[in-house]
């Protein structure tokens, strides 16, 4: 905790979509907010109230209807737009009013979001008259030469055009004149924070000081999870295609084929709530979990296989660990990619993958001679980024700047 200076109490608001990925990358900070005597309340999906109750934040919860938005592998561009259409009137119908609600009596400070939620948040902002508006990227951010959303959005499909038209709307009938409307809809705040190394982010030179990389904010301590290293001098390696549970049984069978017992210890991750005995015989030289905290077993690890999110892959290189990913969507391509361009692990092609493909990954990665200082070259610069308490200190500083914000007030 910093503690170096005399900080007014701060009202901290957190809006963040409904997804693991989206709200755990900002439970460090939480926490350190917390510590230095800050209140923050999250408006969240009912399924994380518990987790960031933990954290020491209120929770204002809601029943999001998200669905398998960004779960299912390879959804079509049409699918994406469609379900981000339905996501986006949640935001402006649901979110926005009980936000309101909730926080009328206790106006925060500080209205966080990430960009799923902007129009909730940033309505919620100008209707209380909250200056301070920071948004949270968990992923790559965005700005004038690389846009995440252009990446992933056709703008002419007409779940597009339908989602222009009911922000047309929403602006509207909360007032917005015609000259605010660029500024409101901006696809980046004038205050943000983004949960990687500016040497991660893609295209990170030409982003500015409207950009914070404070990196991942990663809990070590595994004292309670009851798990403890093989110890055998065999290599381990992680497998996991994150926190919820999903039914990709050949994906996990894949990658019990391609480690051999002799050389690999395996820890499998299915998801919580995942039938362990579905996935079948398991070999001596594997172990299947429905869930560990990746911090717990990384340390150990040699090597991550895993779906190429970002929270992962942070995990991953905070500890030093190389990545073979295996992306399902096209957001986590895009960081697959990076990977590979920094030669920090591997990018398989989900329609390429199979035991002998991982197998030669595996190989290429341990036996590659510059692996071990490229790695421990990142593990420095995502520990060098400052995590939650540089996070703090920058959310300390824009509270008293109080600069006008993107909301417009």
């Amino acid at each position: 905790m910093s503690g170096s200076r005399a900080v007014s109490q701060r009202h901290v608001a957190v809006f963040v979509f409904a997804d693991f990925g989206h709200v755990n990358p900002t439970l460090g900070l939480t926490r350190e907010l917390v510590a230095r005597g800050h209140r923050v309340t999250y408006v969240v999906d009912h399924r994380y109230t518990e987790l960031v109750e933990r954290a020491g934040a209120r929770a204002v919860g809601y029943t999001s209807r998200r669905g398998a938005f960004g779960k299912v592998p390879d959804p079509s561009a049409a699918r994406l737009a469609a379900e981000g259409y339905e996501l986006l009137v949640e935001t402006m119908d649901t979110v926005c009013p009980l936000a309101v609600a909730a926080l009328a009596s206790d106006v925060p400070d500080l209205v966080l979001y990430d960009f799923e939620s902007f129009a909730a948040a940033r309505m919620t902002a100008r209707i209380l008259g909250c200056t301070t508006t920071v948004q949270l990227s968990p992923s790559h951010a965005s700005n004038e030469t690389f846009s995440m959303r252009a990446q992933l959005f056709d703008p002419e499909d007409p779940s597009m055009r339908q989602g222009g038209a009911a922000l047309m709307r929403f602006t509207r009938d909360h007032g917005l004149a015609p000259d605010e409307l660029g500024r409101f809809l901006a696809e980046w705040d004038d205050r943000n924070l983004a949960f990687l190394p500016r040497e991660f982010q893609i295209e990170g030179a030409s982003f500015d000081d409207r950009f914070a990389f404070v990196g991942p904010s990663v809990a070590e301590d595994g004292a309670a999870v009851p798990w403890t290293p093989p110890g055998d001098g065999r290599r381990l390696a992680l497998v996991s295609l994150g926190t919820e549970s999903n039914r990709q049984r050949d994906f996990f069978r894949t990658c019990l084929d391609a480690f051999d017992g002799d050389d690999w210890h395996v820890v499998m991750t299915l998801g919580r709530g995942s039938d362990l005995a579905g996935l079948g015989p398991v070999p001596p030289h594997v172990e299947v979990h429905e869930w560990l905290p990746h911090p717990v077993v990384l340390p150990h690890a040699d090597l991550l296989v895993c779906h190429a999110g970002m929270g992962s892959v942070m995990e991953a290189l905070y500890f030093g660990t190389p990545v073979i990913a295996v992306p399902q969507t096209f957001e986590l391509a895009l960081t697959a990619r990076r990977l590979d361009d920094l030669k920090l692990g591997r990018w398989i092609d989900r329609d390429q993958l199979t035991s002998q493909t991982l197998a030669a990954a595996v190989t290429e990665i341990v036996t590659d001679p510059g692996t071990p200082e490229r790695m421990a070259r990142m593990r420095a610069q995502v520990r060098g980024a400052g995590g939650a308490v540089r996070a703090a200190d920058l959310l300390e500083q824009w509270a008293a700047d109080r600069a006008p914000s993107v909301s417009g007030v």
